[in-house]
């Protein structure tokens, strides 16, 4: 389980090293290529942190279940997050925390999305953008899976609007607002 309200989303190698030496436990890694995947997560891992591989947004493997068995089994990552049905099955088959990546531009991909999470049940839902007011809600409507933002977090005004609006956490690569609530 994710016990953080801000997930730091870590996509250079400077990011990453400022953040070994932060206080998050967890992060998100996006944009790297797959041949440092291993040393990252076991760099994070020596570092008593966590973390969460967005197979969406890894350069050279598939974002498929074949690419998400890989990622959890050899490379040891701690979670995935994807738009892809397959990649979250294979998340939790794997015994990695699954979070199923959402973009709500319209009801009919809201709904779309409530069927796919429901059908799926991943730990957590990464809803993009974050900022929709009562989203939280309605997802719980239909599926009661804890829910993370996304997107468009400019300062701490939008954290504390997510937080409040019920979700578990938020995302962000930007790295000084991560950091100055991290203080």
């Amino acid at each position: 389980m994710i016990i953080q309200n801000i997930l730091p989303v870590i996509s250079d190698w400077k990011t990453f090293e400022a953040f070994l030496k932060g206080s998050y436990t967890w992060c998100i890694l996006m944009d790297f290529h797959m041949n440092f995947m291993e040393d990252l997560v076991k760099q994070l891992h020596e570092h008593n942190k966590k973390g969460i591989v967005h197979m969406d947004l890894i350069h050279g493997i598939a974002n498929d279940q074949y690419g998400t068995q890989y990622m959890c089994q050899k490379v040891h990552a701690d979670g995935i997050i994807s738009t892809k049905p397959k990649a979250i099955e294979a998340a939790k088959s794997n015994q990695c925390i699954s979070i199923l990546r959402i973009f709500m531009i319209d009801s009919r991909s809201f709904m779309r999305s409530v069927h796919m999470a429901s059908a799926l049940q991943p730990d957590y839902i990464e809803v993009l953008p974050a900022l929709l007011p009562g989203i939280v809600k309605k997802l719980h409507a239909y599926c009661d899976i804890p829910v993370i933002g996304g997107g468009m977090i400019e300062n701490q005004e939008d954290i504390a609007k997510c937080l409040s609006g019920g979700m578990q956490a938020v995302s962000t690569s930007h790295r000084g607002l991560w950091e100055s609530v991290e203080k």
